[in-house]
């Protein structure tokens, strides 16, 4: 309830009337994208992908609009804002995506990744903040987007992984029939997931190195203690140990694919608790403004 009421305020308050309707245009569009999406996966009679496809486009459109918006309005100060952030997030899972199938037609991704983006969208809310946020400078700007490409490329990459186990799991087994005769190949999934890991790494450790060539050096020991740092490392440190298990052999196959969704699973878990960290901060923030109001009343 609370997240609802500080989404209203910030998309009423911080934002113009277009920023605003494509804001809700994309987070309508996603979800629908999302059932449209689980429906072709599991009901493929009923549903198909490409109807998926189309409205996640649409939402994907809405969502580059808003973010347009927003740098009309606010110049880079969006990027000093936890949820546009996320946001931005999700775009650049969204344009991987769209990426990915031009580039190979993987019909099941689609029933992944919208679910995924609709996920992405309902923790932001978590992070939403009544302030706009402020500029945040060019180099931060630039490490801002860097580090959310590096999220969105592991995300599709959970995602290659989540496929792969399944596509393998099927193989085995000899099943042919339902689910498993609408995945990619193993191949195609497996070839995904390495290049998502081999470009997250270096695109996250770029961002880094901008990220602290921002900040002068005695406050780099303060800046890695900040909740948004160390859940970046600890993405930073889940590719870094991706790229050295797949380069010397010692991972692959099943095993690869479970120790990027164990990281996976490590990096969401450490954004969910640094947006209920963020909101919790937040909200006593306005309780003890609204005492002090109470008081000089």
């Amino acid at each position: 309830m609370f997240a609802a009421q500080s989404f209203h305020h910030f998309s009423s308050g911080a934002m113009g009337i277009g920023a605003t309707a494509a804001l809700h245009a994309a987070l309508a569009a996603y979800l629908i994208a999302a059932i449209l999406a689980l429906a072709a996966l599991f009901a493929p009679g009923r549903a198909r992908m490409k109807w998926a496809d189309w409205t996640g486009a649409v939402g994907t459109g809405a969502l580059l609009l808003f973010l347009a918006a927003r740098f009309a309005e606010a110049g880079l100060a969006p990027l000093g804002n936890l949820f546009e952030v996320l946001a931005l997030s999700a775009l650049c899972l969204a344009l991987a995506y769209f990426v990915a199938i031009s580039l190979k037609p993987m019909g099941a991704l689609g029933g992944f990744v919208f679910p995924a983006l609709a996920a992405l969208f309902a923790v932001s809310l978590l992070s939403v903040t009544t302030s706009a946020g402020t500029d945040p400078g060019m180099l931060v700007v630039l490490h801002v987007l860097l580090t959310v490409l590096a999220y969105g490329v592991f995300t599709m990459a959970a995602v290659a992984a989540v496929l792969f186990l399944l596509q393998e799991r099927a193989l085995r087994r000899h099943q042919g029939h339902g689910l498993a005769r609408n995945l990619p190949p193993l191949e195609a999934l497996r070839k995904l997931l390495s290049q998502c890991v081999w470009i997250g790494l270096p695109v996250l450790t770029l961002g880094f190195a901008l990220g602290f060539s921002s900040q002068p050096v005695d406050q780099w020991g303060r800046l890695i203690a900040t909740p948004k740092v160390l859940a970046a490392l600890v993405l930073w440190t889940v590719l870094l140990a991706s790229v050295v298990a797949r380069a010397t052999g010692l991972l692959h196959g099943r095993r690869f694919s479970y120790m990027v969704l164990v990281g996976f699973v490590l990096v969401l878990v450490s954004y969910v608790g640094l947006a209920l960290g963020m909101r919790q901060s937040a909200r006593a923030e306005n309780e003890r403004a609204q005492g002090v109001a109470c008081i000089a009343m």
